[in-house]
């Protein structure tokens, strides 16, 4: 038994170096496999990991449950419940009022280690505050107050100790440690140490604070349990068997399954190319093998001769692909991760901070798994043909396969080089169709990438999202917490006098507003009432949002309501009067701004609406507002970009449009809420250098968007889809033609005595060669009707479906990758049978005629 085993490795060991060149396509197919398989690993692992940590850094903290204010016995009680695996601590001051600080929440608090790590506000420069007087704050902050990164400096903030009182107090830190800001998060911490803490809370009662709704020494919790699966019972559980029904404990809505959907269709596309990968993969090593094994099948069939057994002939074939996927396999898991790492930064966008590569031995293992099955499986139907050859059938082996029954052909009209090419052709059918499956594949997944990619709509996008070049705001809507002002200063007098003295100004729009109490009119109750029952609205507004349901019904049975009241000029106007945006009635710019009007808005987007009734007045009733009488012209669709911020209530129901001049004379104390203007494309850079100046030199707390910041910003968003898509297409339609290339080679070379003996009767180089590049043009023809086809198909229904609910994407049909590629496909049907050709001529007739096995 040994020495049998023996053989067969000695067996093993002389057909392997016998095909050098088989072994250098197969190892070639094996490395490109893997490689496939370790970037699709590291990208899909490292999607996965840098969501993740975008889900915590939106949510603020990476632990599972965080707290409202409590007190020290409060705490007490949480913390030693036996579902508590491990917390951190944090004693509430403030909130820094500073001016610089204007549109960003910025929470003065003392935090131990815990608390400050899952924050993501842990000090990478310096330590954390030990001595009274030290602090250590986030970058962002540093940046809005203008100071340099360098530990050491002083900082003065202001705050107050009872947040209704008038009374401000100014404290000067020591610059002992900072850390990179989180922009996602909805406030900036600074940290104080336990010793400011205690001078500031001597005497401080934590239940009398609570009751009188201050924060000052107050504590806050973040809490990690033994396991993160539903969380909102698990703390439901704590508050109950502690007795404490005046505490809150929120999950992490990070660890909410919504965000695990969203992962997971992140993800998806990753999952489908690793399925095209193991398709490509198979058909590229597949042929090489059955190409090997249908080349070596004379030699197996003398091994049964021998008496070698079914079993041991497929250990040899195994034996082989074990081989070339120990050098393979290795090869490509290194290149593949490198690529990967490459790959990363392009296709995971709109993470917070810099995306990360994942490093994770996983990737590796399941990688060169996933390689090796892709060449056992492609082993298989090989390994089977060589066991079941007889040494008769091999001696008769002409390429046609093993148990071809071949029939007489009769035709009236002779010969033709054509018809001899289409035979061989179907002398061996599964490898014509796998090649053509290979290659077809690939043509068809390129199209469908290119479709999808050309239904990326950035005027559609755009519309959504911006209705001007330039977009300014007041600081208060910047800030997290909307904190409502409408008489803020952030578009001051010398801004506006800026924006009006561009170059290249085209145009400007003005948006004010003013929050008030309304009383509602029948017909729009009547409405709010009918909207809010359909669609069972208002049982899910009760089921996940208490304030918002109490407001319904509060405002149901007053017959008052929160409500916001708009004035508009300019730009804004021009965009009301665009097609799509009136849901009912019809706008009239000219009588608008005469006065007497009113504009109502809904609560849908214009793609939503349908024909449903809206919540608000209908077109034609009277409305009163501020002693005024005006009549309801229309009812606008909800337009985000245009009023997103500019109230910080999440209960105004009712929202009225009014001209800016009708509105100044109303409330002329209120500012500009926002600034809206165009600029010619060649004063765009200008126009943005002065907003730039202006934030740096005179006012750092002005957020402004820029038209070409966001194209930008979509553009990077479709970018990743476009590379991964068009990176495994083109992969998969190399393979394709490596296939192709693979099967003409050993076609012409396993041929060449058939070849030398039909010359030999009187075919002419001249025909032989034009009967193999119509081999060639065949394989081209078949590959290119099946992509028409096929292509077309999974365009016309397969992208169209893919597109319907994107709002971004407008479905257009091309097949132009197709149409490129066709000339392409057809100069390789012809060129590689000629340069195999002339490769052939190299030896006379009379040398192949004498060439034996």
């Amino acid at each position: 038994m040994k020495r049998q085993k023996s053989m067969i490795r000695t067996l093993t060991n002389r057909s392997f170096k016998a095909n050098k060149t088989r072994n250098l396509v197969a190892i070639f197919a094996i490395v490109l496999t893997t490689v496939m398989f370790t970037s699709l690993f590291v990208l899909s692992q490292s999607m996965v990991e840098n969501l993740r940590n975008m889900n915590f850094q939106q949510a603020g903290y990476n632990s599972h449950l965080s707290s409202g204010i409590m007190t020290d016995a409060d705490v007490e009680k949480i913390t030693t419940h036996e579902a508590v695996r491990d917390f951190g601590k944090s004693i509430v001051v403030g909130i820094a009022e500073n001016k610089e600080l204007t549109g960003r929440q910025v929470e003065i608090r003392y935090a131990d280690e815990n608390y400050a790590r899952s924050s993501f506000s842990y000090p990478t420069e310096g330590t954390m505050p030990v001595q009274e007087n030290e602090i250590a704050l986030d970058t962002i902050t540093l940046d809005k107050m203008g100071l340099p990164y360098e530990l050491g400096q002083k900082i003065t903030l202001q705050w107050r100790k009872d947040l209704n009182g008038e009374e401000i107090t100014t404290s000067t830190f020591t610059l002992s440690g900072y850390w990179n800001g989180n922009s996602a998060a909805m406030a900036s911490m600074v940290w104080v140490s336990e010793a400011f803490v205690q001078s500031q809370c001597a005497g401080i009662d934590q239940v009398e604070q609570l009751a009188n709704g201050q924060v000052l020494g107050t504590v806050m919790l973040h809490i990690d349990l033994y396991s993160d699966s539903n969380l909102e019972g698990a703390a439901e559980q704590i508050l109950a068997d502690t007795g404490l029904s005046n505490v809150s404990l929120s999950p992490n809505a990070a660890y909410d399954s919504t965000m695990n959907q969203n992962i997971n269709r992140e993800v998806l596309p990753m999952a489908i190319c690793m399925v095209l990968v193991f398709a490509s993969g198979y058909l590229i090593i597949y042929n090489i093998f059955q190409i090997s094994v249908a080349s070596d099948i004379r030699f197996y069939g003398r091994l049964k001769t021998l008496g070698t057994t079914k079993r041991q002939l497929k250990k040899m074939i195994y034996g082989q692909a074990n081989r070339l996927s120990l050098i393979g396999i290795p090869i490509g898991l290194v290149i593949g991760y490198l690529l990967g790492a490459v790959l990363v930064p392009v296709m995971i966008t709109g993470t917070t901070g810099e995306a990360k590569t994942a490093v994770n031995p996983y990737i590796f293992i399941g990688s060169a798994l996933f390689a090796y099955l892709t060449v056992l499986i492609s082993c298989m139907k090989p390994a089977k043909i060589a066991g079941k050859v007889s040494p008769m059938e091999a001696l008769r082996y002409t390429d046609a396969g093993t148990n071809s029954k071949r029939k007489t052909k009769k035709s009236t009209g002779g010969a033709s080089i054509p018809k001899m090419a289409l035979a061989n052709l179907g002398r061996n059918k599964k490898r014509t169709i796998t090649v053509i499956c290979s290659l077809t594949l690939g043509l068809v997944l390129l199209s469908c990438v290119y479709a999808k990619n050309a239904s990326f709509d950035i005027d559609k996008y755009m519309s959504q999202t911006v209705i001007s070049d330039f977009e300014v705001e007041d600081s208060s809507i910047s800030s997290t917490f909307g904190t409502y002002n409408p008489y803020g200063t952030t578009i001051s007098p010398e801004l506006v006098q800026n924006i009006e003295g561009l170059s290249g100004l085209e145009a400007t729009g003005r948006l004010y507003s003013q929050v008030f109490t309304h009383k509602i009119g029948a017909s729009a109750l009547e409405n709010i009432q009918t909207y809010y029952n359909a669609d069972d609205r208002l049982t899910y507004i009760e089921a996940t949002d208490a304030g918002l349901a109490e407001a319904y019904h509060d405002m149901i049975d007053s017959g008052e309501c929160t409500s916001i009241l708009y004035g508009i000029d300019g730009l804004i106007l021009d965009t009301f009067a665009q097609d799509g945006r009136m849901l009912d009635g019809t706008f009239d710019k000219g009588k608008f701004l005469s006065g007497g009007y009113v504009v109502m808005e809904a609560a849908t987007g214009a793609e939503d609406s349908g024909k449903e009734t809206q919540p608000t007045y209908s077109v034609g009733d009277t409305v009163e507002l501020n002693g005024q009488q005006y009549e309801v012209m229309a009812i606008v669709a909800d337009i985000p970009t245009i009023t997103e911020g500019v109230n910080s209530s999440t209960q105004d129901f009712l929202s009225f449009y009014l001209p800016a001049d009708t509105f100044r004379a109303m409330y002329p104390d209120n500012t500009l809420r926002k600034l809206f203007f165009d600029v010619v494309e060649e004063y765009q850079p200008q126009a943005e250098e002065m907003l730039i100046q202006y934030q740096q030199d005179v006012d750092k707390s002005l957020n402004y968007t820029a038209k070409s910041t966001l194209i930008e910003h979509y553009q990077e968003q479709t970018r990743a889809n476009t590379v991964m898509g068009f990176a495994i297409s083109l992969i998969i339609a190399f393979v394709g033609i490596l296939n192709f290339v693979n099967s003409m080679v050993t076609a012409i070379v396993s041929r060449q005595k058939e070849f030398a003996m039909i010359q030999s009767i009187g075919m002419t180089k001249r025909q032989l060669r034009r009967m193999l590049i119509d081999e060639g043009l065949y394989y081209a023809g078949s590959t290119l009707l099946a992509a028409y086809v096929l292509g077309t198909v999974a365009v016309a229904v397969g992208v169209r479906m893919m597109v319907a609910g994107d709002w971004t994407a407008t479905f257009h049909f091309t097949l132009l990758p197709l149409v490129i590629c066709t000339p392409i496909l057809i100069a390789f049907a012809i060129v590689i049978p000629y340069i195999c050709f002339k490769n052939l001529e190299k030896q006379s007739i009379v040398e192949r005629l004498r060439a034996t096995d």
